[in-house]
């Protein structure tokens, strides 16, 4: 089954980010939006992965779940991969709590230990919004989204089933960001 370990992002961020992608869909052609529900920050992707590490892999990320605390994040722009003049993907920025890239690092670490690839790309908090296949086209300017802050408290080992329509996700897995010893 095709595996990633995602962080959830709250209901009403992803309702201010469904509602800033609306606002600017009449700007771009030939992109494939995400819907609502999928949206998320994906920590790691790790693809193929046996049905018979994916209790090992949970059991990891649950503990590095358990040392950390929710993270104060914020929607900070609107960008792609590579970049917006020929972009693979457009994604909203998020910047705000270091302790999230010390997170992913250790998920990194955690995951190479049970043999898989380490991303050698610095990771960069982001939610992906859309997909491009060919060329996109970008129709005149458009509004830059909102900085709105927000928590990061739930961080989930998810699986993503390829269907004709699209990709659909599903956790295997939620945890809460809940570092022992606090109150």
């Amino acid at each position: 089954m095709r595996v990633f370990i995602a962080a959830f992002i709250p209901q009403e961020i992803k309702f201010e980010i469904g509602r800033y992608v609306d606002e600017i869909k009449s700007h771009w052609e030939g992109v494939k939006w995400e819907s609502y529900e999928k949206l998320h920050v994906t920590l790691k992707f790790l693809g193929e992965v046996e049905e018979s590490k994916v209790e090992e892999i949970g059991n990891n990320i649950r503990e590095a779940a358990s040392i950390y605390s929710p993270f104060d994040m914020e929607i900070a722009r609107f960008g792609g991969f590579p970049n917006l003049k020929n972009p693979r993907v457009l994604f909203i920025g998020l910047t705000g709590d270091q302790e999230l890239l010390k997170l992913q690092s250790e998920i990194e670490e955690r995951l190479e230990g049970l043999g898989f690839t380490k991303d050698d790309r610095s990771f960069f908090p982001h939610i992906t919004v859309g997909r491009i296949r060919g060329k996109a086209r970008l129709k005149g300017s458009f509004p830059v989204p909102r900085r709105i802050p927000f928590f990061i408290s739930e961080i989930a080992v998810m699986k993503s089933v390829l269907n004709p329509g699209g990709s659909k996700y599903a956790p295997i897995s939620v945890f809460q960001l809940d570092k022992l010893g606090e109150e």
